[in-house]
């Protein structure tokens, strides 16, 4: 019998959880549901932003990072916001780095950038602009 998901909360492992929250909250409009602070290196975090969850741990929450094949897995995390280019515009003003918008061929426009810890994140809204990238 296969097992029925309810949800799915990404856990971002941080080099510095103080750090993420306040980029989480002042650049992405996230707000803190749970923290503690004395977790690990540098804490633990539960974080939302509409219906989008995720959570924030350092290094030492979890014991060792889980390998596949001898290498560690990798993930981009993709997020759909309400307008995509006024986010965009919001977070080259405040200084930060994040890849020109793009329309794909698969209908989205998207950009990405890197968080404080370098994770991957994606930001795509559905468009009716067409492109071949």
């Amino acid at each position: 019998m296969v097992t029925t998901m309810k949800d799915m909360v990404a856990m971002l492992i941080c080099d510095d959880v103080q750090e993420s929250i306040e980029f989480y909250k002042s650049v992405l409009g996230f707000s803190v549901v749970n923290r503690m602070d004395t977790v690990g290196k540098t804490g633990w975090a539960s974080l939302n932003n509409g219906s989008v969850q995720l959570m924030l741990a350092s290094p030492g929450y979890i014991s060792e990072p889980l390998k596949s094949n001898g290498r560690y897995s990798q993930a981009m995390y993709y997020f759909y916001p309400e307008d995509v280019e006024s986010l965009h515009a919001q977070i080259r003003r405040s200084g930060l780095t994040a890849s020109d918008l793009t329309a794909r061929f698969y209908g989205m426009t998207e950009f990405e950038m890197l968080d404080p810890s370098g994770h991957v994140l994606v930001f795509g809204q559905e468009t009716m602009k067409k492109s071949t990238t």
